[in-house]
């Protein structure tokens, strides 16, 4: 196994993450092979798995990285939206988060298919970490007033699969899109969230 210092791991890790994001972009994580991956990255092989243990948990990794960038942005939203109610602050949350999702190639581009992929891939304690950071933004909510009815882990998956859903409505025109996802969202959130008028 190489020996990296510090530095030159982070340099590494950063290069994957990089050439990783460039890749599954251009080409979807089935396509993309380790061999393409550590020949952009400029690394050799063995090197990749002293970070990885395979490509799609590298994957995970750069959607993580993406998704924490989008939350941090998402703060500055719910500061200026906070006078809403907060089925509705949910709600507006929720499709700010599906516009924003233009900037992130790499995310837009996922649907149900790859989270097929990659739960048959990953190892459970992968994906279930992911769910934790998912849960933790939900907890961020309850900042903001919002209460759920449900459990926070149920809450997570049930909006990480809307999530999934609504990439999968990426077909569709811009207004249908925006009307399905209102009307999905509207009744999921009722059932989920306590509001002022409950």
């Amino acid at each position: 196994m190489p020996k990296f210092s510090d530095a030159e791991k982070e340099i590494i890790k950063q290069k994957l993450m990089q050439e990783g994001e460039r890749l599954f972009t251009s080409y979807g994580i089935k396509k993309v092979t380790i061999d393409e991956i550590v020949q952009a990255a400029g690394i050799a092989k063995g090197s990749f798995y002293s970070f990885y243990s395979n490509k799609e948990h590298l994957y995970m990794d750069i959607a993580g990285n993406l998704q924490f960038k989008m939350w941090r942005e998402m703060d500055a939203f719910l500061n200026e939206n906070r006078s809403l109610p907060p089925r509705e602050l949910c709600k507006q949350c929720f499709l700010w988060m599906f516009k924003e999702l233009q900037r992130y190639p790499m995310l837009k581009q996922a649907n149900s298919e790859t989270a097929d992929y990659l739960y048959r891939k990953l190892p459970p304690e992968v994906i279930e970490a992911h769910t934790k950071d998912d849960g933790h933004e939900l907890i961020k909510l309850q900042e903001y007033g919002v209460q759920f009815k449900c459990g926070i882990e149920i809450a997570t998956k049930t909006l990480q699969t809307l999530a999934i859903s609504f990439l999968n409505l990426q077909q569709e025109n811009a207004a249908d899109q925006q009307t399905i996802m209102e009307l999905i969202l509207d009744g999921v959130l009722k059932e989920m969230i306590s509001d002022e008028g409950d």
